[in-house]
């Protein structure tokens, strides 16, 4: 992450919340990143952690968690970046609570080649109960990673990222876990910004729809889930690539998932509703 790295560690130096431990996880890597990150630990809150050898994003993930001081744990890819009150605000809404929640998160920005893509994600809040926020969420994974923190007692509890997944998807299976026990809180602000590019690890977007109908394929199958829940979002997932394949210019493919969408579920036309009535 040599490109990326300034931009986000500049972010956490920036917090309002100055009771932060950041731990930099390299991962192997054969770039300027650990020449980057030298510059700055003479902060004694910043940390370098050297995996032995490239052990893929899950299992960095929880090498970084394992060390970890707090009894709150945030992430932060390396090319994201958070705005300055993102850790206060989030911190001071959970520290008013009055009951036991598994996740935190907030709204983001979306930019891509310097071109803000969305300013700010839309129907992202969670249902109120546990049982409706799960179903929210496997038909739709709407929190993003650099917005999220989670009490280090519920990890504790639920486990850590699955290591077996190597294709992006840990978060959204953690999520999740998360979600069939606990509510989860959420600030409808701007606190987060996510920059993607052609890198990123989730930029093959079909690969990504077809590993995601896997692993509802393998939670439906571990708790026994209502079949009906993957056809659901199975035809969410189609929906959303033939949207974006039509965006992209294909306009072919677009409208062949679309239709997949409109035969797998009636949640696809919900969506379709949903898409004209934005148009007008």
């Amino acid at each position: 992450g040599e490109k990326f790295l300034e931009r986000c560690i500049n972010s956490v130096q920036s917090q309002t919340f100055n009771n932060w431990e950041l731990l930099l996880v390299d991962d192997g890597s054969n770039d300027l990143s650990i020449k980057v990150i030298e510059g700055y630990l003479a902060d004694d809150r910043i940390k370098l952690i050297r995996n032995e050898s490239n052990i893929g994003i899950s299992a960095t993930r929880n090498n970084g968690i394992r060390h970890a001081k707090g009894s709150l744990i945030a992430l932060l890819d390396q090319d994201d970046a958070w705005m300055p009150q993102k850790l206060e605000k989030q911190v001071t809404e959970y520290l008013k609570l009055d009951y036991k929640i598994g996740l935190m998160y907030t709204n983001l920005t979306v930019i891509k080649d310097g071109q803000v893509l969305t300013p700010r994600k839309k129907e992202i809040e969670p249902a109120t109960s546990v049982e409706k926020n799960f179903n929210k969420l496997f038909i739709q994974n709407f929190i993003s990673s650099p917005t999220v923190v989670i009490p280090r007692v519920v990890l504790d509890e639920i486990g850590l990222f699955n290591e077996s997944i190597k294709w992006g998807g840990d978060d959204y299976e953690l999520w999740l876990r998360i979600a069939l026990k606990y509510r989860f809180l959420y600030l409808d602000e701007v606190l987060a910004v996510r920059y993607e590019h052609n890198t990123n690890y989730s930029s093959n977007t079909k690969q990504q729809v077809m590993y995601t109908l896997q692993l509802g394929l393998d939670f439906k199958n571990k708790y026994n889930l209502d079949k009906r829940k993957l056809k659901m979002q199975k035809s969410s997932l189609f929906y959303r690539y033939g949207l974006s394949s039509i965006k992209g210019g294909n306009f072919i493919e677009g409208v062949y998932y679309i239709l997949k969408s409109l035969i797998s579920d009636w949640t696809g036309f919900m969506w379709l509703m949903k898409t004209i009535k934005n148009r007008m």
